[in-house]
């Protein structure tokens, strides 16, 4: 028997074990090494300071809060505190009144009136009144009190017996005050009238802060309602009536102790104590108020400047190690994971960059692709972009249409024309906004187009904007095409609407215009046959009565006829240039043109006015040149010219003066006849109004011969007839020179003889 131990056959199995312990151990550092083997890295690195940085941020969250409940309870002291002072200050006033009310020796407010005057501070005055209410005595600092006799607290303390204090009044400087009284009472506890007094709220509110308050507080007083009555220290500017802080007014309301933290009236976070006052001031509570910066602050401070350190320095460590590890895998990928979303966005100008190994080589074969399909790219880019421009910013509507008229797109002037967004009418149909009677209009050259028989078709229709007016439009269709096909309707309109209503405004004035033209052309005729027939038999009865034809007649009488006749023949010319005016202007006037010369008609004119001007001391010249060339015209319209132009000439030109006629050739072809005088002249203005009817600028001296101021007008109106033009020329007491022109067509060529 073999004594030996058995050998146990445990090598082949605790070989076996550790192969897989190997081969685990190799996956793990392959997968530590590889990228999400660094995720994970990252992201552990990255959890271990935020974990932290949570946790104090919760820490410090708590000591915040506790702070604030530490310094609401400080503040709330301070407020009971506050609210205890002012009730021994207004103690101090209710015990100066009683000392005042037990001394029936003083009626007239003496001594001891001044002396609780001066010994207790803040109270505007003391008064004494008797059983009715009415005033007896008072003495006050330098103001009246006696508004105290209207307040209930007079009446209060008269009926209890006992002190009484009012409502907080507000005086006209601003400030607020307590009233106060109290009766005063005979040996049989009858009251026979009452002290009273009001105590300066911001005096006890000033004296009440300086002992309590540390620096930054502010303390308030208000009533349940939330109306401030005193704020120490006061705000820089002015401050509203009630307060604006709803968490404060709430307090009020509630009448009840307390703290809590809001946004103050400076905009500061602070936190706010309250307290009620006792039962001499009902209803008003005293408010301390401090920010909470000024709480702890340099704790709190250092806190986060702390916090930020270490938040900033874990935020260097944890960037470091993602800088490591990202820049041999991560940014490589993540350029080439960008640029190809960027790709697949539409921006062809993406690129991956180089980079190392395999990974790298991914990137230069995707920039490399993608630079072929750039320029491409970017050609159409720019096509696009030519077309958009043109179609948003035309002046002039455009849109694109299916081949059964719906808006497929359009621009903002279109829809501006038809009152719409450019979003209302995608899909719709262009005979939604078509006038009724236009639906049809222009069909046929659309299907022309279609057809390819015409390029294009213009029509002018009437479209229904959105608020139901209409709005003309001159529209012009096309057609895209592509493989010879048509894709979409091409439209172009242009608002014509204005042109429409000019069209529509000149055809009424012009009709205006003809009826008025008919109607006074009529009251003319009818005016000359009525003026004339009796003015006619005027004429001749006097010319019958100067000549004596029926007998001898006084010689005053004769002159008398001469007179009549003489007037009678003015009048008629007047009547006459009236209704030859108003004919020129109607357009009934013809002329009748023949060949003419000039030299004689100008004789003429001059033999008819030489008397008158030999009457005024005038020297009527002819100046015309030989030769002058025979003209197109209306003989006797241009006599009336003339004798018009040298009347004018010779009615204001001063005694002595010179009236002179001359004519002359015009460059092209063309003859002026000028009228020059010596005479008053006038100014430009002046020279412009004279054209006009029945104007006359000729104040400046005495008028020696009656007129209608129809002369000039009337020249220019028959030279515009002849297709001429008159133009003055004229200076204040330097004359005037008025041309009238003939035009080149009017002008007979001038012969080598003169003719």
């Amino acid at each position: 028997m073999d004594c030996r131990h058995p050998v146990i056959g445990y090598g082949p199995l605790w070989g076996g074990k550790q192969d897989r312990m190997a081969e685990g151990g190799n996956r793990t550092l392959t997968w530590l090494g590889g990228a999400r083997g660094h995720l994970f890295q990252v992201v552990v690195l990255g959890l271990v300071p935020a974990v932290f940085l949570g946790t104090l941020a919760i820490i410090i969250q708590l000591a915040e809060s506790l702070s604030l409940q530490a310094a609401g309870s400080q503040v709330e002291t301070l407020a009971r505190m506050a609210a205890a002072i002012h009730d021994r200050g207004l103690e101090s006033s209710r015990e100066a009144l009683a000392a005042l009310a037990t001394d029936p020796e003083d009626d007239e407010c003496g001594s001891h009136y001044r002396h609780f005057l001066l010994a207790v501070e803040g109270h505007y005055g003391f008064l004494r009144t008797d059983p009715s209410g009415r005033a007896g005595c008072s003495i006050a600092q330098g103001t009246d009190i006696s508004w105290l006799t209207k307040g209930p607290q007079i009446g209060r303390a008269m009926e209890t017996g006992a002190f009484a204090t009012g409502p907080y009044v507000q005086l006209e400087d601003g400030r607020v005050a307590l009233p106060m009284a109290y009766p005063i009472l005979d040996w049989l506890g009858t009251p026979r009238g009452v002290v009273a007094t009001a105590r300066s709220l911001d005096h006890l509110a000033k004296a009440v802060a300086p002992p309590i308050l540390p620096d930054g507080a502010r303390l308030l007083v208000l009533k349940s309602d939330g109306t401030v009555l005193a704020r120490v220290p006061a705000l820089s500017g002015d401050a509203p009536a009630i307060t604006p802080v709803p968490e404060l007014r709430e307090a009020a309301a509630r009448g009840r102790g307390g703290s809590f933290t809001a946004i103050a009236i400076t905009g500061e976070t602070s936190v706010f104590g309250v307290a009620p006052l006792g039962r001499m001031a009902p209803e008003t509570m005293v408010a301390v108020t401090m920010p909470v910066e000024m709480l702890g602050g340099s704790e709190r401070q250092f806190l986060r400047m702390a916090v930020t350190a270490f938040g900033i320095a874990g935020s260097g460590a944890v960037l470091l190690l993602w800088y490591s590890s990202r820049r041999l895998l991560f940014q490589p990928l993540g350029r080439l994971a960008g640029a190809m979303r960027r790709v697949r966005a539409g921006d062809m100008a993406a690129r991956a960059g180089g980079g190392i190994g395999e990974v790298g080589e991914m990137g230069d074969t995707f920039d490399t692709m993608v630079g072929a399909l750039n320029e491409r790219e970017a050609r159409l880019t720019e096509s696009e972009d030519r077309f958009r421009a043109t179609f948003e910013q035309a002046a002039v509507g455009m849109c694109h249409t299916t081949l059964d008229r719906r808006f497929i797109r359009i621009n903002s002037r279109f829809a501006e024309m038809l009152g719409c967004a450019p979003q209302e009418l995608i899909g719709r149909s262009a005979s939604d906004f078509t006038h009724p009677d236009d639906r049809k209009l222009g069909l046929d050259g659309i299907d022309h187009i279609i057809q390819g028989t015409r390029e294009s078709n213009s029509i002018e229709k009437r479209y229904l904007r959105k608020d139901g007016t209409i709005v003309w439009a001159n529209l012009t269709v096309s057609a895209l095409r592509r493989d010879g096909q048509v894709e979409y309707i091409i439209g172009v309109a242009e608002d014509i609407s204005w042109r429409k209503r000019a069209e529509d405004e000149l055809r009424a004035a012009k009709e205006q215009a003809e009826s008025a033209s008919r109607a006074k052309s009529d009251f003319l005729a009818g005016m000359s046959h009525e003026l004339r027939t009796p003015l006619n038999a005027i004429i001749g009865f006097a010319e019958t009565m100067y000549s004596q034809v029926l007998g001898p007649m006084p010689e005053r009488y004769r002159e008398y006829a001469g007179d009549i006749s003489a007037s009678g023949r003015h009048l008629l010319g007047i009547i006459t240039d009236i209704l030859d005016l108003a004919k020129i202007e109607a357009g009934r006037m013809e002329l009748d043109d023949r060949p003419m010369e000039i030299a004689p008609v100008v004789d003429v004119a001059l033999r008819l006015l030489r008397d008158r001007g030999a009457a005024a001391g005038l020297n009527l010249i002819s100046d015309l040149p030989p030769g002058l060339p025979q003209v197109m015209a209306d003989e006797r319209r241009i006599r009336q010219v003339v004798i018009n132009l040298l009347a004018n000439a010779v009615k204001f030109t001063p005694f002595g003066g010179r009236v002179t006629v001359s004519a002359s050739l015009t460059p092209d072809g063309g003859l002026e006849l000028h009228v020059s005088d010596t005479g008053i002249g006038m100014t430009e203005e002046e020279a412009a109004q004279v054209i006009e009817p029945f104007v006359q600028v000729d104040a400046r001296i005495a008028r020696r011969h009656e007129g209608t101021g129809l002369g000039l007008p009337m020249v220019a109106a028959i030279m515009e007839m002849h297709g001429g033009a008159i133009a003055i020329a004229s200076q204040p007491d330097a004359g005037t020179r008025v041309t009238v022109t003939f035009p080149p067509r009017r002008i007979f060529a001038v012969t080598a003889t003169g003719r």
